[in-house]
């Protein structure tokens, strides 16, 4: 039932495919979610971040938690990914710690666990852990997802 839906959820996220950074959900109840990216060698990012070394810029580390850990579960939360309703996320608080780089063809696994949902917010914290089981970053960080009409 997971895998169904799972990609239920991803087919739902209001990206494009230069701007999906979500794999696969290999977990997901009304307080976390567990999911998964690897970052291509060919992102569109590498050849200004940084030059000579290629590593994913911090806010593309945000951006893929964000997607993993706040919209898909709130998109979850929510039953979105049962109905055609189109919607975008509005991130609203963000506090980020990064330890380690994150690079190219490293399997990552985001941890995401529900602080609360009110009023249509939900506020997380997530952890972003490389294939080695180390710990690169964690966010405290809250959405918001604006129905459109």
């Amino acid at each position: 039932m997971i895998k169904e839906v799972a990609h239920k959820i991803i087919d739902t996220l209001p990206y494009g495919k230069d701007f999906l950074f979500v794999d696969s959900i290999s977990y997901v109840d009304s307080e976390r979610i567990i999911g998964h990216y690897t970052f291509k060698k060919d992102a569109f990012f590498y050849e200004s971040h940084f030059k000579h070394l290629h590593i994913i810029p911090g806010v593309i580390i945000i951006e893929m938690m964000g997607q993993i850990g706040l919209v898909c579960h709130q998109v979850y939360l929510q039953n979105l990914y049962n109905s055609d309703t189109i919607y975008h996320p509005l991130l609203s608080n963000l506090e980020a710690e990064f330890f380690r780089e994150v690079f190219p063809d490293e399997k990552l696994t985001v941890i995401s666990n529900r602080i609360y949902l009110r009023h249509g917010i939900l506020k997380s914290k997530t952890e972003l852990y490389n294939q080695k089981d180390e710990l690169c970053c964690r966010t405290v960080a809250q959405i918001k997802i604006i129905l459109n009409s």
